[in-house]
């Protein structure tokens, strides 16, 4: 009956267990899919932020390029450029200075009496050109005044030579003294009858060098620094792929957004107008989400999530798989428990039996001669002493099991108990003609152990060369110190024991299939937990049909 329950307790946790495994398996399958969704909307997001960051740098790119002709040259007319005063116009152009970087240089450009007419240059103060090997004043006015420069004149003839096609606003590049530059200009006309003469010329340089170099890297950090997003990455490419600028983290080039720009530093409306615009590879600015605050959150949050739900799932998984485990070990442990005593109750009937059927033979005198009194009393002690050997085993077993139980150390000769145990053997040895052979030194062999529990062991020992060695009738005992250690060999001559059961003769209630011996299964297991709790370790190796060997190693101690 207890043997049933606790098969069904088995059953039913199996059953538990493997619904408990399902739910587990459901609840990480959704969370998988809850942190996937996640971080696939956050993606999203991050792909929507990316493309507003990129619309918004184009359009703030295009707007501060083509500030410089919208905000200063556009306001400028032909009345204005011949009635000015110059400081007038450098007060303009330093306020072009100020708000566009980019800008260099501004000249205007008059029809004067001269035949060439006049060439009035407006220089940064703080960044002059190169090309202006001129001292630069002292005073902190932004703006640095140069009449007919000889390195701008062949820029002021290329900026004439647009008037042949009538155009109001150009843009075109040229090289000045070494350095290429973008020219933008503003051409104003005076009407003579059907005709129209061209009066004056305001433009501006824009040092492509520079620009390259200084302009778009100052100009994505001030942007960067808008957004608030330093995880962002913002690139600005040439022509031909080149990075020019780039601030942020790396990006790759599969998910990054994209806006193309001309890099023409005019109002694109007003010179494609005129047929002015050059034709040339577009740059490009780039805008990587990859790494966006928003999408490395989730990210991180994701990888958490999902980190502490296999956690999870795994430590449940384990936890069930002990528990079943532990199920399977219960039930398999009260099944052999209950083999146990069925095994010890019929162990103790039989000789019990023996023992009333030879009293009551003796005690009734229904024995032929007085011989058969001998008999009856041999067999009296051997059941006895098989019975005893039974209870003792068991108290032992019990004994060692029970933690509350402490062993009684003493100093100990390890001789003692081995000579104790072939003497109280003898009778049975004799009787069965084994060869006993005992080598042990002269000097002491000293453990520390309980005497009683190390008799124990070498009992079970010499009882089981009784029991399975008869065919060898060999027995041989050898102890002998080995470094620290103490070793006891007992080995016999018998019939060995198989290989696929040898792993298991130390389990407990373990007795192998087929055997004729009687017993509980119960030596070997003592042996061994006496062994290990003496701090040593027990090993044995048999060859069937060429006997078995039995090592068992303790701790020295000194006397």
């Amino acid at each position: 009956m207890r043997l049933d329950s606790a098969k069904a307790r088995a059953n039913l946790a199996l059953f538990l267990a493997a619904g408990l495994a399902v739910a587990t398996g459901l609840t990480f399958w959704f969370g998988l899919r809850a942190t996937r969704e996640w971080e696939r909307s956050t993606a999203q997001a991050a792909e929507t932020r990316g493309n507003e960051v990129v619309t918004l740098l184009g359009v703030a790119l295009e707007r501060d390029m083509k500030g410089g002709l919208i905000s200063v040259l556009l306001k400028l007319n032909q009345q204005e450029l011949t009635t000015i005063a110059p400081y007038e116009l450098a007060d303009r152009f330093a306020r072009g200075f100020a708000r566009f970087p980019y800008l260099e240089s501004f000249f205007v450009w008059t029809d004067a009496a001269r035949s060439d007419g006049s060439t009035y240059v407006f220089n940064r103060a703080d960044r002059t050109p190169a090309w202006d090997q001129s001292r630069v004043p002292d005073d902190p006015y932004p703006v640095v005044f140069r009449r007919d420069p000889r390195a701008l004149k062949n820029a002021v003839l290329l900026a004439r030579a647009q008037a042949q096609q009538g155009a109001r606003f150009a843009m075109f590049e040229t090289s000045i003294d070494g350095v290429r530059y973008q020219v933008v200009t503003h051409l104003t006309y005076d009407s003579i009858g059907a005709a129209s003469r061209l009066a004056s010329i305001v433009g501006f340089t824009v040092n492509l060098e520079w620009v390259q170099s200084h302009y778009f890297s100052d100009f994505i950090r001030q942007i960067q620094g808008i957004i608030g997003d330093r995880s962002l990455s913002l690139e600005i490419r040439d022509g031909e792929g080149r990075a020019v600028a780039a601030v942020g983290p790396p990006a790759s080039a599969g998910t990054a957004h994209v806006r193309s720009f001309p890099l023409v530093f005019g109002d694109q409306a007003l010179l494609s107008d005129q047929g002015q615009r050059e034709r040339s590879a577009d740059w490009t600015a780039r805008v990587g989400a990859e790494n966006e605050a928003t999408r490395a959150a989730a990210t991180r949050g994701a990888r958490r999530t999902l980190a502490l739900l296999g956690l999870g799932a795994l430590v449940t998984i384990i936890g069930l798989g002990f528990t079943v485990r532990a199920a399977r070990t219960a039930a398999d442990l009260a099944s052999v428990q209950s083999e146990f005593v069925s095994a010890v109750s019929h162990e103790m009937k039989t000789p019990l039996s023996l023992i009333k059927l030879a009293s009551d033979t003796l005690a009734k005198s229904r024995y032929e001669s007085p011989a058969a009194i001998a008999d009856y009393g041999h067999l009296m002690t051997v059941e006895a002493q098989h019975l005893t050997r039974l209870i003792d085993n068991v108290l032992c077993y019990a004994r060692i099991s029970d933690r509350a139980s402490d062993y009684d150390f003493e100093t100990v000769d390890i001789a003692d108990p081995i000579h104790e145990s072939i003497d109280r053997f003898r009778p049975q040895l004799d009787e069965a003609g084994f060869d006993v052979q005992i080598q042990l030194p002269v000097d002491p062999l000293l453990v520390r152990g309980d005497h009683v529990m190390l008799a124990h062991v070498f009992d079970n020992l010499v009882d089981n060369a009784l029991k399975y060695a008869v065919s060898g009738r060999t027995l041989g005992i050898t102890a002998a110190r080995s470094g620290r250690s103490i070793r006891i060999d007992v080995a016999d001559r018998g019939d060995g024991i198989p290989a696929e059961d040898l792993p298991r003769v130390f389990d407990k209630f373990y007795r192998r299939k087929g055997t004729r011996q009687s017993g509980a299964g119960l030596g070997l297991a003592i042996v061994r937990q006496i062994v290990h709790d003496h701090g040593g370790v027990v090993r044995i190796t048999s060859t069937p049909g060429a006997g078995t060997a039995v090592q068992v190693m303790l701790p020295v101690t000194e006397g």
